[in-house]
């Protein structure tokens, strides 16, 4: 019986094939993006299993401008016993640098590694359990190593007691220890976090910002330990600092709070697929009244209408569960290719299924539950009923359309307010080249000891390249939008920022940057390019020839359009080029018609000739924004404007389907006011004024919404947004829509013939 009623459900759904889709592809989407959510929430949650999280403190330094601790200044808190304060816990944050490692070849393998600087408390604090015993580093040259870089490294080899060789020690400033013995390897954590390679003692980082945190005493209060830290002071640029001590899990009800918001926010879309495919499902039944009446007269049992009804959810959901798998790994996919590895956690699809599954096995009794409302209504169906036809207002559709239409402004809004704010930040950055050209101009970032070991035959092999025609040497990349700083002050003595780079003063000619003044050599010191808004505020302020940034006099030697990728930001005046010769990036431009794909796969070659694939290489196109910033942005933009969609897509199914049912069901109504003199636009009216007012009560609310919390978000350019065009866009745009899903419905019931429907009747 139950294959029967899968059978008749599946026939019902594919008679409505375009809605069934659009629905299961909305439902599967939304459970993509909750099912992400609750993943990375549950991650978060992980650290509240944490061993005494509710004791756990954060020390930081009594200096809002540099709160972090310095090698020496954390030795202060490790001598002096601070009564209140356990198992204080060092680390620096995360850095990188290359090491070597001998092989089962005796070969020297070089790498990348992060690494950290901790003391012994670290991993018994963070949970971190240790493979080999309990051996801690005891000297300055002992190193742990985590268990997912020695699978790397050594494979099933046991690493205790090799030596781990840093090929520029310098990159450590002031570290006379270039070889360092691991003592042992800690296992990889239960946390989805990028965790560092290898672990160092926090000692030999003497410069490098420290975190320390530590346990609270059972017996002590928080005001008391702090007044307790105040004895340990010291002297810091001139001022007298000392520890404080903060809870790190204590902000149980902020966290919370957030929590359910962001968890809320997550599960808009599924609530408003589920709401459109259960709405729709029930106003099909509720059409069906009068043959449910009819079959209930032969004897047939609510059970059986009960069990069709939820085997058309079934399927419905099971579809959209299939989906959502693979709409998951297509989503972890894209965003491992456009945003960069540090800043995404580590995946697992295991989990998130299982997250998938679970929101699955949830929502079907949820389901049940409500499809047992329509069914109940309908157990109290008879012909009776359906012969004097008494319909509700639909008042139980009508605040779901309305839900639904909240939902879709959210979301409109919130996308094209975000477009606009990032448009502001980076929409506006100057760039002479054309896509063409950027995919012409092969980037390559010189990202280890070998490469720079190698650099000049790197280079002049690529340069011997007969599809290469041109070499830029820079300073930094450019492709971020991200400058240096430094420091101008005005005639009136106040300051303006403005921003700089330094490279090869071919810098203007290679990417077409309009350049008044003369190219000098790499080497020229003491002089500089300014740009046009800068040279703006230098005339304003009467100065010609020298300008002095941070204390230092330059000589002005030109003046050019603006730095490649400049943007216009609050409290910047304008930029200025330094002609050097520290490079740490080449940018090589390609013949026309050469391929960007040729020029990277020859530049590749090129470079693995000289450095072992145990290194990565950085080499991309100018125009290439993957593992970027610019990158994260896209996929921010594309994920949003894919949830404005899914959204627009409900809405717009669920008012067709709304208004469509309703003309079907109301034609003999219709055909009688028409015989009562009824026009076609109050027959019009009679059916958009609902829409209307379910329009205006959703823009009413999730607009102001959007817009409070657009505004309310931390340095955020919010110019763009505090206008009201934006808002208006959105309010016509959304009515138009509704307007065009309406009127050819409403046009066809205004111009039915009732003699027809009377007939029919």
């Amino acid at each position: 019986m139950i294959l029967h009623y899968l059978k008749i459900s599946l026939r019902n759904l594919l008679k409505y094939k375009t809605h069934s889709l659009i629905s299961a592809i909305c439902l599967a989407v939304g459970i993509v993006c909750y099912a992400l959510v609750c993943f990375f929430v549950q991650q978060q949650e992980k650290l509240a299993d944490l061993p005494n999280c509710e004791r756990r403190l954060r020390i930081e330094v009594s200096q809002s401008e540099s709160p972090f601790f310095r090698s020496h200044e954390v030795k202060r808190m490790e001598e002096q016993t601070v009564n209140g304060l356990e198992c204080v816990t060092i680390h620096s944050y995360g850095n990188s640098t290359e090491i070597e490692v001998i092989d089962d070849e005796q070969r020297n393998l070089p790498f990348l590694i992060r690494y950290k600087g901790i003391n012994a408390n670290y991993f018994a604090y963070n949970g971190r359990k240790l493979l080999y015993g309990n051996r801690l580093p005891e000297a300055p040259d002992e190193v742990v190593l985590s268990q997912q870089f020695v699978r790397k490294a050594y494979g099933n080899r046991n690493p205790i007691g090799s030596v781990i060789h840093l090929s520029n020690p310098k990159i450590i400033s002031e570290n006379p220890i270039q070889d360092f013995r691991v003592v042992n390897v800690v296992k990889d954590n239960d946390l989805r976090i990028r965790e560092a390679d290898c672990y160092f003692s926090y000692e030999i980082l003497s410069n490098e910002a420290l975190s320390v945190e530590g346990y609270l005493s059972p017996e002590t209060d928080i005001e008391t330990l702090n007044k307790n830290l105040q004895s340990v002071a010291w002297q810091r640029d001139e001022h007298t600092v000392h520890p404080c001590a903060y809870f790190t899990m204590r902000q149980d009800k902020a966290w919370e709070k957030a929590k359910l918001a962001i968890l809320f926010v997550a599960s808009l879309i599924l609530i408003s697929g589920l709401i459109n495919f259960l709405k729709f499902i029930i106003q099909m039944f509720y059409n069906r009244q009068r043959e449910v009446a009819l079959r209930k007269c032969m004897g047939s049992e609510i059970k059986g209408l009960f069990l069709l009804l939820f085997a058309e959810v079934f399927w419905m959901m099971s579809i959209a569960f299939l989906l959502s798998l693979m709409l998951t790994e297509v989503a972890i996919n894209i965003a491992e290719t456009y945003i960069p590895m540090h800043d995404l956690p580590k995946f697992s699809l295991a989990a998130i299924y299982s997250v998938q599954f679970r929101i699955y096995v949830a929502l079907l009794p949820i389901c049940m539950l409500v499809i047992w409302f329509p069914i109940r209504r309908l157990r109290q169906v008879s012909i009776i009923s359906q012969i004097n036809n008494n319909r509700s207002r639909h008042i139980f559709r009508s605040v779901m359309m309305w839900f639904q239409l909240s939902i879709s402004i959210f979301f409109i809004s919130g996308t094209l307010g975000v477009h606009l704010v990032l448009d502001e930040i980076w929409g506006h950055a100057y760039s002479p080249l054309t896509s063409q050209e950027e995919d012409d101009i092969i980037a390559l970032n010189i990202n280890s000891q070998r490469m720079w070991q190698h650099l000049n035959p790197i280079l002049t092999d690529i340069q011997a390249l007969p599809e290469c025609v041109g070499m830029l040497p820079m300073m930094d990349h450019m492709k971020n939008g991200f400058f240096f700083m430094r420091t101008y002050k005005k005639a009136d003595q106040s300051e303006a920022r403005i921003f700089y780079t330094e490279g090869s003063p071919s810098y203007f000619k290679f990417l077409n940057i309009p350049m008044q003044g003369k190219e000098v050599d790499e080497d020229a010191e003491g002089c500089i390019y300014v740009s046009e808004s800068f040279k703006q505020q230098l005339d304003k302020d009467s100065v010609q020839g020298m300008v002095e940034l941070n204390g230092q006099s330059y000589r002005i030697i030109g003046t050019f359009k603006a730095l490649y990728k400049e943007s216009q930001k609050e409290g910047v005046i304008g930029s200025v080029f330094f002609p050097g010769n520290s490079f740490g990036n080449f940018y090589f431009k390609l013949a026309p018609g050469t391929g960007s794909d040729k020029g990277v796969r020859r530049i590749t070659d090129i470079c693995r000739k000289y450095v072992p694939d145990t290194l990565p290489l950085e080499i991309r196109t100018l125009a290439d924004n993957k593992q970027t910033t610019q990158g994260s942005i896209y996929i921010t933009q594309v994920a949003m404007t894919v949830l404005a969609i899914i959204s627009v897509l409900l809405v717009v199914q669920s008012i067709y389907s709304a208004i469509s049912m309703d003309t079907v069901s109301r034609q003999k109504e219709i055909a009688i006011r028409k015989i009562n003199g009824a026009t076609p636009w109050i027959i019009a009216g009679i059916f958009g004024k609902a829409y209307l007012v379910i329009f205006l009560l959703a823009f009413a609310i999730a607009y102001p919404l959007i817009r409070i919390m657009l505004l309310s978000i931390d340095d955020t350019p919010v110019q763009c947004i505090q206008g009201w065009g934006w808002g208006i866009s959105i309010f016509f745009s959304i009515a138009l829509l509704i307007f065009l899903t309406t009127a050819y419905k409403i046009y066809r019931i205004m111009h039915i013939n009732p003699a027809e429907i009377i007939k029919n009747e």
